[in-house]
């Protein structure tokens, strides 16, 4: 799996810098954002493996250690600073700037919907007079977060995409 994910990241990167006929196909954003969707999603996959072998190990309680795999998504971070601004050209434009815009929407929107659905699916499940431990806060918390970044990373790339495609952003 590790082998999988590294085997993307060159080919990513070598696509972005050696592209076809000699031009980048990807600018600094895309990178940052393909980075963030990797780890992300990388974590993920391995925090769920970790919890389900737990699960039958050790039980429910203990199994929630295998999130501690998701420390994998906080790599991403470090994409600015592997992906640096080019120097002496423009990096950011008009079009570069609305697609930011749209896809910090799309990411608060997501990250929005899972805050009211930790909310109230335990109200349906468990009913008015249940009460939930304070310790499910920074896991809610944590996923917000985590959803914002994977969905502002998903949208930027979809639009870029679609730019590419000849669509009018």
């Amino acid at each position: 799996m590790v082998c999988f994910t590294l085997c993307i990241v060159q080919y990513t990167y070598v696509k972005a810098n050696y592209g076809y006929k000699g031009r980048n196909v990807m600018n600094r954003v895309q990178k940052i954002a393909w980075s963030f969707v990797i780890t992300i999603s990388f974590g993920f996959i391995l925090s769920c493996i970790a919890i389900a072998i737990l699960y039958f190990k050790v039980g429910m309680p203990k199994a929630l250690a295998g999130l501690g795999f998701m420390g994998i998504a906080g790599l991403g971070g470090f994409s600015p600073l592997i992906f640096r601004k080019d120097k002496g050209k423009v990096t950011l434009d008009e079009r570069d700037r609305l697609i930011n815009r749209r896809a910090a929407l799309a990411g608060f929107g997501a990250s929005y919907l899972l805050v009211g659905l930790a909310c109230m699916i335990p109200f349906f499940i468990l009913g008015p007079k249940a009460s939930i431990s304070v310790i499910w806060l920074p896991n809610i918390w944590l996923g917000t977060f985590m959803i914002a970044f994977f969905v502002h990373s998903v949208a930027i790339l979809i639009q870029y995409g679609l730019a590419d495609k000849g669509e009018i952003s």
